[in-house]
């Protein structure tokens, strides 16, 4: 079981992830139970060297609109000493304001038994 301690208090938990492509980088992504996918900006999937198709594209409902973004993968994605690898993955820059690197979706999540409690202020992954 690989456990984070976070402050239950904050209105989000971040979470430092490895991600390797042609390159590994270490990122903060947001805890994101709501979004289907991972979620990376286009500066980390240029930089992962990322195959990106602008015809494979996935729709994507946000607060105001449905959006058409690029769907590829991450050949490896690393949380917590677990390991997914081809993490299927969505290309969208989030807002400066947002202070992390991408979210963290149900891409990687639905691999394991996540389990969150606020009361103690700990997340683990089985």
């Amino acid at each position: 079981m690989s456990i984070l301690k976070f402050n239950p208090h904050l209105p989000s938990i971040i979470l430092n992830t490895y991600l390797e492509g042609k390159i590994k980088l270490l990122v903060k992504f947001v805890l994101d139970t709501g979004a289907s996918y991972v979620v990376i900006p286009w500066r980390i999937a240029t930089g992962l060297g990322l195959e990106i198709n602008q015809q494979n594209l996935v729709s994507t409902t946000t607060a105001s609109s449905v959006e058409h973004v690029p769907y590829t993968s991450i050949p490896k994605l690393t949380v917590l000493d677990k390991t997914v690898r081809n993490v299927p993955c969505i290309v969208k820059d989030l807002p400066s304001e947002s202070g992390v690197d991408g979210l963290l979706g149900l891409s990687f999540l639905k691999h394991f038994k996540l389990t969150i409690d606020f009361n103690k202020g700990f997340l683990s992954l089985d």
